[in-house]
């Protein structure tokens, strides 16, 4: 598939990728849900930790809620090892000046072009560095730093990355973004949307008017868009009676197809991290 916004966010983040390699093997934790299934007693656990109100059956409102803890919770895992590395002070604290020390040092030079490049993430670093920065003293402590290398778990942040992501992609700076302009397709005749692109593309365009802005771009950024389809993807798998909801029963009677189907990674990554 053609590079998606996330490239750009991946650009902006190459510093928490490096980090969260370093401090969790995130890379082999990866390949490890991918090769895993789950339980019996697994699938029962998780489906419980869905269903909040106890009536034995789970909504899409309640698996995107646990969804969001767990994006939170995930991302703040790491921070203590990651904190440990870039804290050259050793207070426990992350100063801007560290921050954009390490993202300094890991470029490792470049051309002119690139330590351009370089400068300009820099200041995006700082605005985002300033948006996790909720009680404005001056430096994160270890509740405000995981905003900051995972911005989909703050409101501010995450802000930051849509914006700088609509500035790289906004050819024509109209504010919003053509299908061509999302999926960042060049000048060439062949270079056409898949079926795939534009699917994606129609469902982000909430208000169907062939563009998309802020709001609608931010779904994607954040990652709620995947994992919001992943799961509507195991609703269609598992709820025979098409009443909204997923009974244990269904879900049971569900575990195969779910586990050649994206909701999986999801599934065992909050396994794993409920270490059920």
């Amino acid at each position: 598939m053609r590079s998606s916004s996330w490239a750009v966010a991946l650009v902006l983040g190459l510093v928490t990728l490096a980090h969260a390699q370093d401090a969790g093997d995130d890379a082999e934790d990866d390949q490890d849900i991918e090769e895993e299934s789950l339980t019996v007693e697994q699938l029962q656990q998780l489906h419980g930790k869905f269903d909040k109100d106890g009536n034995g059956k789970v909504s899409m409102s309640e698996v995107m809620s646990h969804a969001d803890v767990m994006g939170v919770e995930i991302a703040g895992r790491d921070i203590g090892a990651i904190l440990e590395e870039i804290d050259t002070s050793k207070d426990g604290k992350l100063s801007l000046e560290e921050h954009l020390s390490d993202i300094h040092n890991q470029a490792d030079g470049g051309d002119e072009e690139e330590m351009k490049e370089l400068e300009e993430r820099k200041q995006v670093e700082a605005r985002k560095f300033a948006a996790a920065d909720v009680n404005g003293d001056g430096v994160l402590d270890a509740g405000e730093v995981p905003a900051l290398f995972y911005p989909e778990t703050h409101d501010g942040v995450l802000a930051v990355t849509v914006a700088e992501t609509m500035k790289q992609k906004d050819r024509d700076n109209d504010g919003k973004l053509s299908a061509i302009e999302f999926w960042e397709v060049g000048d060439e005749e062949d270079n056409e949307l898949s079926e795939e692109e534009n699917e994606d593309f129609r469902k982000l365009d909430l208000n169907g008017n062939g563009f998309l802005d802020l709001d609608e771009l931010r779904s994607w950024e954040s990652g709620r868009f995947h994992t919001e389809e992943a799961m509507k993807k195991m609703f269609e798998l598992a709820d025979k009676d098409n009443d909204m909801h997923v009974s244990l029963a269904e879900l049971m009677e569900a575990r195969e197809p779910i586990s050649v189907s994206d909701a999986q990674y999801h599934l065992i990554e909050w396994a794993e991290h409920h270490e059920l």
